[in-house]
């Protein structure tokens, strides 16, 4: 018969789906799968091999590349399909859903034009290097379909199989949950001290969301819209209102 703790066990206290069961094994065998450490070298090639780039849409092709060869990394390996393309059933409702993506918008925008703007005027020399400003056509196509690429391969990678992986060599949540946000913060190790630490935090409240909800999706919707929020200029505009 089921405990009582087990017969009211809150939703953020369930795995995401499809990773329970395997839960027992991983952690007798646990190790860090070749495929993961595969899947994220394409992405940090791509990522410094930008860094030299000066024309908006090299440096985006780059980015692009490295993000379409990660995910197909994924797709060709048996071990990380399973994982990183497992279907998940979103547990909790849509009003909430939408509570946490636009609580999480907002957050992420007081953060990244609150507080990383001023450690990164504290430490100017943290930052390496500056995301390209797309004009015309290129604008329009990185805003809809390259966030939108930046977005899904970033969580893929950064929470979902970050948290088959580390969830099985750390156990606990409170430390896989930082883990795998750290993880998320150091493929944006050039961005500069502020936007590493907004960063950090967003990885933190990503993967709470990410255990809430039991599924990606919202996730997913969550940065892609943080990106589309901060690369459009709105949030610039914003923060330009709330100082006058």
């Amino acid at each position: 018969m089921p405990t009582y703790a087990e017969q009211y066990q809150s939703p953020s206290d369930i795995e995401p789906a499809g990773f329970a069961i395997r839960n027992h094994v991983r952690r007798q065998s646990a190790s860090v799968p070749l495929w993961f450490v595969a899947a994220i070298a394409p992405m940090l090639v791509s990522e410094i091999v930008r860094l030299s780039q000066t024309d908006p849409f090299t440096w985006i092709a780059y980015d692009y590349a490295g993000r379409i060869i990660a995910l197909t990394v994924l797709a060709a390996v048996p071990a990380a399909r399973s994982v990183a393309f497992v279907h998940q059933e979103i547990r909790i409702p849509w009003w909430e859903v939408a509570f946490w993506i636009i609580g999480l918008v907002a957050f992420d925008s007081v953060v990244d034009h609150g507080i990383s703007d001023h450690i990164n005027a504290l430490f100017p020399g943290t930052q390496l290097g500056q995301y390209p400003s797309a004009h015309g056509w290129l604008f329009v196509i990185d805003t809809f379909l390259g966030l939108a690429l930046v977005a899904y391969s970033e969580e893929v990678i950064f929470r979902r199989c970050a948290f088959e992986v580390l969830n099985g060599l750390v156990g606990d949540k409170s430390a896989m949950v930082v883990i795998t946000a750290a993880l998320f913060t150091s493929y944006h190790w050039w961005t500069g001290a502020g936007n590493i630490v907004a960063t950090m935090l967003f990885g933190v409240v990503a993967m709470l969301l990410y255990r809430r909800a039991g599924a990606l999706l919202p996730v997913v919707l969550a940065h892609y819209l943080c990106d589309v929020f901060n690369f459009s200029g709105a949030a610039q505009m914003l923060s330009s209102g709330w100082a006058q």
